[in-house]
């Protein structure tokens, strides 16, 4: 309860509108309904033991691809929101400690922007900390072409590094492939759910 009522008071203290919150998935997290998911021990976490809450009623589910740890699926899997943990070795030696200035050079707003994927369209981005360790915040809108449909994305991941790993919660709603893409308005209302989500971190062994 501690957690969530810090969350709730850090949601007014970045000006984000508490009917916005009242969204089903950002109240049911508001009101405590929320799972902890942790990457401990997995063998797509490249080492990383994290936690994460995320809503009761959405959907987790193992990650296809390498790098994908794990996805939460709005709707019980059905919505068109989703949520990834995405993990990437860095070029390091293991033990490697990245300076704490370096780290804030490279989640500055200009170095985040060159981490926008081909193809997508630039949005926002800023610096920030998770865990406080230096992070950044990138947003980004894409199109898609997918089994010949064409999907529609708006996308804000947390990223940050964590020893040798480089870490994003990657968090995106998009369109159904029939829907003209009106995304701004559906991400301002998903962004306090993912920006509790993302201050839900926990990363266990940097405390010990």
């Amino acid at each position: 309860m501690k957690r969530t009522l810090t969350l709730v008071f850090l949601l007014a203290l970045f000006h984000y509108n508490l009917v916005f919150a009242a969204t089903p998935a950002a109240k049911e997290f508001i009101d405590g309904n929320y799972i902890q998911f942790s990457t401990s021990g997995h063998p797509k976490s490249k080492g990383i033991n994290m936690t994460i809450s995320y809503p009761r009623s959405w959907l987790a589910k193992e990650g296809e691809r390498p790098n994908i740890v794990q996805k939460f699926h709005s709707d019980g899997g059905q919505g068109s929101e989703i949520v990834l943990i995405i993990t990437k070795s860095l070029p390091l030696p293991p033990g490697t400690v990245v300076p704490e200035s370096e780290l804030q050079e490279f989640f500055a707003p200009n170095e985040l922007k060159k981490m926008v994927p081909q193809g997508a369209v630039f949005v926002d981005a800023e610096s920030t900390k998770i865990e406080s360790l230096p992070a950044g915040i990138l947003e980004y809108s894409m199109r898609q072409e997918r089994a010949g449909a064409t999907i529609y994305s708006q996308v804000i991941s947390y990223i940050f590094i964590y020893g040798t790993t480089m870490v994003q919660l990657q968090c995106a709603v998009s369109t159904d492939p029939m829907t003209v893409p009106n995304l701004a308005p559906r991400m301002e209302s998903f962004k306090p759910l993912f920006f509790m989500m993302a201050n839900s971190i926990v990363l266990p062994d940097k405390w010990k």
